[in-house]
């Protein structure tokens, strides 16, 4: 049984997107709703050192190759520095979504996904924001987009929704960023898949929202062993070696040793401050 720990003193409105940058030895995460986006030294105890504070939401956050940070915030894909540099717009002011999870392919391309803030299901897309400033369109169809990862070699790409509740599998192309037809791996009825991890085997370690879970699933989707959090509202998930960082929201951060390492974070390695907005989705 893996003992879960608490690493920090104060409660997050829905702390997300934990990642572990190890060039700069720094845990990074967001607080969603409050717009704030965290940096921390992390040895085993957590200490924050930074704190940037959005004029709107942030869904996301991804260390860049030159160690800049880039935000999914809340319209569209920005770089967080002295001042916000909105770059490629993909919603539009208003609109009743907002990006959500988001992290970088093995290339550097960065990926984030809509989240529809209604009762509206299968409207939602996941873009790409591609080396050169432009954005793509990676899947449609979604209605919470949330954690995405890659296996070890690269070829597989993983996507949640978590309302219905599926884990998608597909064929990825690194080189290319283009990604083949959708395969259902895991469905989850009894809470909602939020964000996840890839483990150097493989894994998928899966923030189970609503059950106060971590799940470590097969490629396959078969489960292999769950880990016990003391807050119902799990959102996400990172490796910092071997040790398991946990997001909630309405409760702070944990963090649990476990047998294997996570597989290291893949940074932006496009344009840093991003190139202009974009004023609508791609078509």
């Amino acid at each position: 049984m893996m003992t879960v720990h608490p690493l920090s003193t104060e409660t997050y409105a829905l702390a997300e997107g934990p990642v572990w940058d190890p060039v700069a030895e720094r845990l990074l995460w967001v607080d969603i709703p409050t717009g704030r986006v965290m940096e921390g030294a992390f040895d085993g105890d957590l200490t924050v050192t930074a704190t940037h504070t959005l004029p709107c939401m942030v869904g996301a956050v991804v260390p860049a190759a030159d160690g800049s940070l880039l935000t999914a915030a809340e319209y569209g894909f920005a770089t967080l520095g002295p001042d916000l540099a909105m770059g490629p717009r993909v919603l539009s002011d208003g609109a009743p979504s907002r990006l959500n999870d988001g992290a970088c392919d093995p290339a550097g391309r960065f990926l984030a996904g809509g989240m529809a803030r209604d009762d509206r299901r299968g409207q939602e897309r996941l873009y790409r924001l591609e080396l050169d400033g432009s954005v793509s369109v990676v899947a449609e169809g979604l209605t919470i987009s949330n954690g995405l990862g890659w296996s070890p070699d690269g070829r597989t790409f993983y996507n949640v929704d978590s309302v219905p509740g599926v884990v998608w599998a597909r064929p990825y192309d690194v080189e290319s960023g283009e990604s083949g037809a959708p395969r259902e791996i895991l469905r989850v009825d009894d809470g909602l898949p939020d964000g996840m991890a890839v483990d150097v085997e493989g894994n998928l370690w899966i923030a189970i929202w609503g059950r106060g879970e971590v799940r470590r699933h097969s490629p396959a989707g078969r489960l292999l062993s769950t880990v016990k959090v003391p807050a119902p509202k799990v959102s996400s998930v990172t490796f910092a070696g071997s040790t398991l960082v946990i997001t909630t929201a309405g409760g702070g951060l944990f963090a649990t040793g476990t047998d294997v390492t996570g597989l290291p974070p893949n940074p932006w390695r496009g344009p840093v401050p991003l190139p202009s907005p974009q004023e609508s989705a791609p078509a």
